[in-house]
């Protein structure tokens, strides 16, 4: 009896560590820059770029949500993109302030946005590859900042604990562009179940993404 309690003990203190690991390991490849190809051990090398950019769509902003006249009356928020750049996103003027780690959230932070210069140079991974990885099998999309940087968009539903099939997800709106020499990303995040309240929003504030040189 005793040896089956420990058994049993055991199965479930190995299951709970999975769950943690896979947590920790979709939260580090997330939220930290990824260093190398492949971001996970059983994706290919070299991803499909020449077919997935084939299916590069022109991003248009949603219609049903803000209107352009809208979103240009929404704050610019503005993060570092090294010493002669910044990149900027705009938000709803109801949204919290930016926080020390460049996160903006709305005010029952249910949905957050984040612009980062990421450590990746481009000369050694492409900005297309990368946005061909990172969008996988999801739909990928493009427009042009208004000094002309080429911005990628893609959405990805996550599994937070994949070992775990009732454990909730989130959605990530992404856009990417090459930033100086680096590949910057701007994520806006919110739990799946809120999918249908901030879906074309969040698009609206990926469509945003731009680029200014600073002054000296």
């Amino acid at each position: 009896m005793r040896r089956a309690v420990a058994l049993a003990l055991l199965a479930a203190a190995q299951f709970a560590l999975a769950g943690c690991h896979d947590e920790a390991r979709l939260r580090q490849r997330l939220e930290g820059p990824p260093t190398r190809l492949p971001v996970e051990p059983d994706e290919p090398s070299v991803p499909p770029v020449p077919a997935l950019l084939d299916t590069v769509q022109a991003w248009k902003p949603p219609t049903s949500c803000c209107s352009r006249a809208e979103v240009a009356e929404w704050n610019i928020v503005t993060t570092s993109a090294g010493d002669d750049f910044e990149i900027t996103y705009r938000v709803p003027a109801t949204w919290s302030e930016q926080d020390d780690s460049g996160t903006t959230r709305n005010l029952d932070r249910t949905i957050s946005a984040k612009a980062r210069r990421t450590e990746l140079d481009d000369s050694e991974l492409s900005l297309a590859t990368y946005a061909a990885q990172l969008a996988g099998a999801n739909p990928l999309y493009q427009y042009s900042t208004t000094d002309g940087h080429v911005v990628y968009l893609t959405r990805r539903d996550v599994d937070l604990v994949p070992s775990d099939p009732d454990a909730p997800g989130q959605v990530f709106h992404t856009a990417v562009m090459s930033v100086d020499g680096r590949i910057a990303k701007l994520d806006v995040r919110y739990d799946e179940e809120y999918d249908w309240r901030w879906g074309e929003l969040a698009d609206a504030i990926t469509g945003t993404l731009q680029v200014r040189r600073i002054a000296n």
